[in-house]
């Protein structure tokens, strides 16, 4: 397992923050741990992977000042109907795909404040 850590902050006159560009990383996420240090408990987190295409991983809203490890997952399509998922309510999820870097937008994170981290946990692969 690898990790990378994203700075979110410090920001501006307006509470919000976007990341700077990072590695690259193709493979699979696993977890994001979010470090807020001095950002605003009503702070929205967005999380992307950008790439050849931008996919979402999270999106935490009113995030809060405690550090907190997040999860996410995607729901899996069925293979005879491409539109149609597999598990709906705690079925079947999978391990995002990272296809390009990881991206941390900050909205509302408070006026001009130092900011904190997060730590993206992730498995390359070959």
């Amino acid at each position: 397992m690898k990790r990378q850590v994203i700075k979110l902050g410090p920001t501006d006159g307006s509470g919000a923050f976007t990341s700077a560009q990072g590695a690259a990383v193709l493979g699979r996420l696993y977890a994001i741990e979010y470090r807020p240090g001095t950002i605003d408990t009503g702070a929205t987190l967005t999380v992307t992977c950008e790439g050849d295409a931008s996919k979402p991983l999270l999106t935490k809203a009113s995030a809060g000042t405690s550090n907190t490890w997040f999860y996410p997952r995607d729901l899996q399509n069925a293979i005879a109907d491409g539109a149609a998922l597999t598990g709906t309510a705690g079925g079947d999820r999978a391990l995002p795909v990272l296809n390009g870097y990881i991206k941390g937008v900050l909205a509302s994170g408070g006026t001009s404040v130092a900011g904190g981290s997060m730590v993206v946990y992730y498995m390359e692969d070959d």
